[in-house]
């Protein structure tokens, strides 16, 4: 039998964080990208049970421990990169919000919210841009936000952060709040989400 993603994940997880450590030019960025060409690939498989797990040595949880790891990771990297590697992190959430969106609600990939345990770790990184970034920085947090929409909709730090933000200034925050926040299924500006994402319903 051909290896599951779930079997690979260790090594994924160590490569990306070699990647990420790497000196080299563009290996940085080559890294991420390959890790979001991997969760895409992983996010296709379905769950397998216990007894296929185990066939690859696997012991129970141990899959979703390493996505997430790989998770924070890619938000460890959105957090202290430059420009162009939060561009690549937030690539890989475009992709994966793309394959969920063709889903619909029969999504069950590495995004949803019960196979992400530590979606208050992955918030709170990204929140640290918005509260000390510049516009472009916001704007770049707020359409990554828009891809972790499962979870990040029941946060009330981050439902007060697009609230306050749909006043600022600045065109182009509003601009990224309006089109990536509300534009993508789970925050589109129809009364029911509105009304939840507020107010907190």
């Amino acid at each position: 039998m051909e290896k599951i993603c779930a079997a690979h994940a260790m090594q994924w997880s160590i490569e990306l964080e070699n990647g990420l450590r790497s000196k080299k030019p563009g290996k940085v960025i080559e890294s991420i990208l390959q890790t979001g060409t991997r969760l895409e690939q992983w996010s296709k498989e379905p769950n397998y049970p216990l007894s296929v797990l185990q066939m690859f040595g696997l012991i129970p949880g141990e899959d979703r421990l390493f996505a997430n790891t790989i998770l924070l990771r890619l938000a460890d990297a959105f957090k202290s990169g430059d420009k162009q590697i939060r561009i690549s992190v937030l690539k890989v959430f475009l992709g994966e919000m793309k394959f969920r969106r063709s889903k619909g609600k029969s999504y069950n990939g590495i995004l949803k919210k019960d196979r992400v345990f530590n979606h208050a770790e992955l918030l709170k990184r990204v929140k640290l841009v918005y509260d000390t970034g510049d516009v472009e920085s916001r704007g770049l947090v707020f359409r990554l936000i828009g891809c972790w929409a499962d979870f990040a909709k029941d946060s009330a730090e981050i439902r007060y952060m697009v609230l306050s933000s749909l006043g600022s200034c600045h065109v182009s925050e509003v601009r990224s709040l309006y089109t990536s926040t509300f534009c993508h299924n789970d925050f589109r500006m129809d009364a029911m989400i509105y009304e939840m994402f507020v107010f907190g319903m």
